[in-house]
């Protein structure tokens, strides 16, 4: 009492304790089951007093501090572990009466709103006691302001069906008359009449703050009506929510489309970063479907400005656990780097058409799940390229997290890049297939070991047996303890979980966590892990017998391969050995030299591909510039971030798509007897392509993973494959040539 000691504090499960030196054993000052009140209050030159009200004595224990947020967040910690230890259910931190605000200034937020009120224009709305909110406490809000230059007359507004129920009131469609006698389909937020002043400021403030923004991808507000009850109208988007139009359309939305909406979306809230703005409340039920092509961000209850602050502190109400980084949940701190987080989660939420984040975890756990580093799994259908980005949005710290204007460009990239992809996949799809098949006599390379063929289905995702939910196969890794709730899984073993049976995927109709299958006990939960848990081991088993068997088949295969497959023609071999290299694993020979076909003429049998005279011969200058680029992709694979790949591999495809086109143009000059053999090689190497295509996204997902040199090599070896059967078809092309006549030999 009277005097200040400068301590070092260290509050921890044992209380609250000094230490006055590095040396010393540190000093109890109070134990959390003794403390009855947390208070903040500023002081001069910006420092605050954190006092803590203690049971015994009538002093409280005054901690000094060098800001008020430091002093804020003392007293969470605190009072998160008295309400832990203590089992409460309030809070012990008092807040300042109304009109009252720490440091004696008035918040520097816009309109603080009661955070439960949903945008539920289009779809059915999320209840009060939804499990996607939970509360964490703090300061009063601001009241209204500037309605009065929005207000429209009621008697212009013809309201329709109900549409939701949000925590104020009703929304509703309607028709709303302009002016100019024009009609536009509306939506209509409603204010309860009981409801209080208060509720009333907090109803309208969230139309305050949407009438400011003017942006072709966030909802348009249209205009307010303050006779009782309130009304809020804005533009009705006839799509409706996003989470339920991506439910509902999932099979023909393709992914650059998910990922347009990602980037409209990002571009919508580089706005709000632009003007200092943070939403708050990014998720996929707060984004509107205004066309199949556009997307809108509404909802803005939880919108602040934080104008020249670092941060904005939210007040006491329902914040979504499940969106929300790390620092919000613990300290309440809201930037635009905690908004960047929640994009990402949207992004996934969007990738995963509309399943709602952590849908596994109760919102308490949360915060243990992020804190140990675990992240969101990658979306099935998630280029690993894009799941890289909402890596680095999640990372802990908020200063490593890219900046809104920074991710618009990324996904601009990132959507040309799988849009011109998905392009090229509809142009192989499209290609004229063979008019006659292959002969029966037509000999295939030897077969694999013979085992049941099927096409392995995504992982589900084991923290949560029975729900909703698949972990892409190679990406445990990334996040073990998302593959064990009770062991921790190395990388290593974690790239082999093989891949489970995928479970019947449910219509959600709300955002609430109840629409889920749960286990109806601990008991049954666990029973359920130990069945899944056998399953996989069973199929890890044969799995592994299969990679032996894969691996014997190769080695075999490799013995028997003619090593002089590319000696007796001009075009390069793509193993890369040179004269002074011995062979090793990044070495590859070609597949067995395939058995001539029977309906071809084996008197017709031109010698090595140089002897013929290739002026003006289109179809073996793209051979060769394919094999350029095959040797580029081999030279250069290890040399590429794993974001690089596609850039090598598209250069092949271009060559490919030239090959193809060339050959075309000379095919009806060809006989007849030759088109069969040229145009199942042309299909043969669009199998070829898309393989190579398979194999280096394999290679992108694996990239961090024990597995990189091992996918590394099987893309190699599908694009040695690729090379080899293109040499292929300029054979079959120069036998054509040479029986109709169409080409000179060259005589040494």
């Amino acid at each position: 009492q009277g005097g200040n000691i400068t301590v070092d504090l260290v509050i921890g499960p044992k209380g609250i304790r000094q230490m006055t030196n590095k040396e010393a054993q540190p000093t109890c000052l109070a134990e959390f089951k003794h403390i009855k009140s947390i208070k903040c209050s500023s002081v001069e030159e910006g420092r605050a007093v954190l006092q803590l009200g203690l049971s015994g004595t009538p002093q409280s224990l005054a901690i000094k501090t060098a800001s008020l947020a430091e002093a804020e967040n003392m007293a969470d910690l605190i009072d998160g572990y008295c309400r832990l230890q203590g089992d409460l259910e309030t809070s012990l931190i008092i807040f300042p009466r109304r009109g009252e605000h720490p440091g004696g200034h008035r918040p520097r937020q816009g309109p603080n709103l009661h955070l439960e009120e949903r945008q539920s224009t289009l779809s059915d709305s999320v209840s009060v006691d939804s499990d996607i909110y939970a509360e964490i406490p703090d300061e009063s809000s601001r009241p209204r302001s500037g309605v009065q230059h929005y207000r429209i007359s009621r008697e212009d507004v013809t309201l329709g069906r109900i549409l939701g129920e949000g925590f104020f009131g009703e929304v509703y469609e309607g028709i709303y008359t302009t002016p100019k006698g024009e009609r536009v389909n509306v939506a209509v937020k409603t204010c309860k009449k009981d409801c209080s002043p208060e509720n009333k400021d907090k109803f309208l403030s969230e139309a305050v703050l949407m009438k400011k923004l003017d942006h072709p991808h966030i909802v348009k507000l249209i205009g307010i009506a303050e006779e009782e009850p309130t009304w809020i109208i804005m533009e009705l988007y006839p799509y409706g929510e996003l989470g339920q139009y991506l439910e509902q359309n999932k099979h023909c939305l393709a992914v650059p489309t998910l990922i347009l909406y990602a980037l409209q979306i990002s571009k919508a809230l580089a706005y709000l970063e632009a003007i200092n703005c943070v939403h708050r409340d990014i998720a996929v039920r707060n984004v509107l479907v205004a066309s199949p092509e556009c997307v809108k961000l509404g909802d803005f209850g939880l919108s602040r400005y934080i104008e020249d602050e670092e941060y904005y502190k939210a007040s006491v109400t329902r914040l979504p656990i499940k969106w929300m980084s790390p620092e919000s949940i613990n300290f309440r701190r809201f930037t635009t780097a905690s908004d960047v987080w929640m994009f990402a989660v949207c992004m996934w939420e969007i990738l995963s058409y509309g399943k709602q984040p952590f849908f596994w975890l109760e919102n308490k756990d949360v915060i243990g799940v992020l804190e140990r580093g675990d992240r969101l799994p990658k979306p099935d259908l998630c280029p690993p390229i894009l799941y890289t980005l909402m890596t680095r949005c999640w990372d802990y710290d908020p200063s490593e997290r890219p900046k809104f204007k920074d991710l618009v460009c990324s996904l601009s990239d990132i959507y040309l890049m799988e849009k011109e992809l998905a392009k090229e996949q509809e142009r192989n799809n499209r290609h004229r297939p063979p008019k006659i098949m292959e002969p029966p006599s037509f000999q295939e390379p030897p077969p694999k070991p013979s085992r049941p063929r099927y096409k392995p289905p995504p992982q589900s995702n084991l923290l949560a047996p029975k729900l909703q939910f698949q972990v892409p196969e190679g990406l445990c890794a990334s996040s073990p303890t998302l593959t064990s709730p009770i062991e921790y899984q190395s990388p290593a073993n974690s790239l082999h979980t093989p891949p489970l049976n995928r479970h019947n995927v449910f219509k959600r109709h709300s955002m609430r966590e109840e629409d889920f299958l749960r286990p109806s006990s601990r008991e049954e939960a666990q029973k359920l892990w130990e069945i899944e848990r056998l399953k996989m081991r069973q199929v890890l088993d044969k799995q592994q017998k299969q990679m032996v068997e894969d691996y014997q088949w190769l080695r075999q295969e490799e013995r028997s391969l003619d090593p002089t497959v590319f000696m007796n023609n001009n075009v390069p071999p793509v193993s890369g050995a040179g004269p002074g290299e011995t062979g090793s694993g990044s070495e590859f020979t070609g597949p067995p030299q395939k058995p001539p076909r029977l309906g071809a003429q084996q008197s017709i049998h031109p010698t090595p591909t140089a002897n013929l005279d290739r002026t003006d011969d289109t179809v073996y200058s793209n051979v060769m510039d394919l094999v350029r680029a095959v040797l580029q992709l081999k030279n250069e694979i290890s040399l590429l971030p794993p974001e690089g790949y596609i850039l090598v591999v598209k250069n092949v495809g271009l060559s490919l798509r030239k090959l193809i086109g060339s050959v075309d143009e000379i095919l009806p000059v060809l006989p007849a007897t030759s088109r069969t053999e040229i145009e199942g090689t042309q299909k043969l190497l669009n199998k070829d392509l898309a393989d190579l295509i398979n194999k280096m996204r394999l290679a992108q997902q694996n990239a961090v993973t024990s597995l990189s040199e091992e996918c590394k090599r099987q893309m190699l070896t599908a694009s040695h494959t690729l090379a080899v059967d293109a040499k292929n078809l300029l054979d079959a092309v120069d036998q054509a040539k040479v029986q109709a006549n169409l080409v000179k030999l060259c005589l040494e």
